[in-house]
């Protein structure tokens, strides 16, 4: 399926750049766990963190999709 002005390389590009935000969130996430658990951080601080990168990402996508807006 070809999609109008996005060629293989920039479909790759996104993919590779997504795939990396997730595994970042996840090792932030396993870390957060284990410090919550060793009751290193309070536990309040690993609650709030998945409506914190919710929020992030959603900050991002609005982000990208105004910048691209002008572009076509």
């Amino acid at each position: 399926m070809i999609i109008p002005g996005l060629d293989e390389y920039t479909i790759r590009s996104y993919i590779n750049k997504f795939a990396l935000l997730i595994g970042i969130i996840i090792i932030i996430y396993a870390v957060l766990w284990m410090l919550a658990e060793l009751k290193i951080i309070p536990m309040i601080f690993f609650a709030i963190f998945p409506q914190i990168v919710l929020l992030l990402i959603g900050i991002f996508i609005v982000y990208m999709a105004l910048s691209r807006r002008n572009n076509f």
